[in-house]
């Protein structure tokens, strides 16, 4: 049974470390505009096929896919910003760049369905074969090792990026408050654009290591991108910290629920906890609070 535990134990933070990748990047828009982005899963199925065609029909190398996936997911972050958010946002109304968002959804996912078709593509990866034994009898495939290790250093640097960097802490600034940080020579404008460059590359660089697991289609994101929401609101909206340990409770939640209760009831009991924590704690697990936002 205790084999049986710590086995559990380990797929669920390996699920939860690829939750809290796509979920970060929700969170520091969020923080910064105060804006949901519907189209962050697209941008998720989008890394997964980047990496994808660069491994297989190219014939690179998986672990470089993953840095193919991350500049495919900022380069298309900083197109979408460009071309849609930014004039948008210049109106004045909150409500358009919220509508354009599942505009791009649908349009991506429609433009990913012409080129690359309905059939389901095999993504797999050289390393899922390759078991690591550990102590006790568990183990875990070097794809999982790869993602855990990943995101850590993902995760590490970004918190690293937004505590002690001057961009950082400039981005925090303008999510605070974006006029005054104006008047004192940030340029608020840049930093919304870092903002959606970097939420999109996490989320490609997601999809990269997603890929492998999940049948890849071309709404491959939106399997993940619900618990991606359900984690943001659970952690406390716009709070990095409170992401980070929603998403590994989700995938430990979702791990033994599978293992010791029904596979089947696992987006039950994970939304279930989502309404509980509206009903008794609206404000997740850590508060928001707007001069702590990212």
């Amino acid at each position: 049974m205790l084999t049986v535990v710590l086995q559990q134990g380990i797929n669920g933070i390996v699920f939860g470390s690829l939750y809290v990748l796509v979920a970060l990047g929700l969170t520091l828009i969020y923080g910064v505009l105060v804006q949901i982005n519907f189209a962050h899963a697209d941008v998720v199925t989008i890394g997964a096929f980047a990496a994808y065609f660069f491994t297989f029909a190219f014939g690179g190398n998986y672990l470089i896919s993953i840095g193919i996936a991350l500049m495919a997911g900022a380069a298309l972050g900083w197109l979408v910003n460009a071309a849609i958010f930014a004039p948008l946002r210049e109106r004045g109304n909150e409500l358009l760049p919220l509508i354009a968002t599942i505009g791009v959804s649908i349009l991506l996912q429609n433009a990913m369905l012409l080129w690359f078709g309905p059939i389901p593509y095999a993504f797999d990866s050289p390393y899922s074969n390759k078991v690591i034994r550990l102590w006790g009898g568990t183990f875990i495939t070097l794809q999982n090792l790869i993602i855990v290790v990943v995101s850590a250093l993902t995760i590490a640097l970004l918190y690293a990026f937004m505590k002690f960097t001057f961009m950082g802490k400039a981005l925090r600034a303008v999510s605070q408050d974006r006029e005054t940080a104006g008047l004192m020579g940030v340029n608020p404008n840049q930093l919304i654009m870092l903002t959606f460059v970097i939420a999109s590359a996490l989320a490609g660089m997601g999809g990269a290591m997603l890929g492998p697991i999940l049948v890849l289609t071309p709404f491959a994101g939106t399997t993940v991108i619900v618990k991606a929401f359900a984690i943001v609101i659970i952690g406390g909206f716009g709070n990095v910290e409170g992401t980070i340990i929603a998403g590994l409770v989700v995938g430990l939640i979702e791990s033994y629920t599978t293992q010791f209760v029904n596979p089947g009831l696992t987006d039950i009991v994970v939304f279930t906890l989502l309404l509980l924590m509206l009903a008794l704690r609206p404000t997740g697990l850590i508060a928001e609070k707007r001069e702590e936002n990212v």
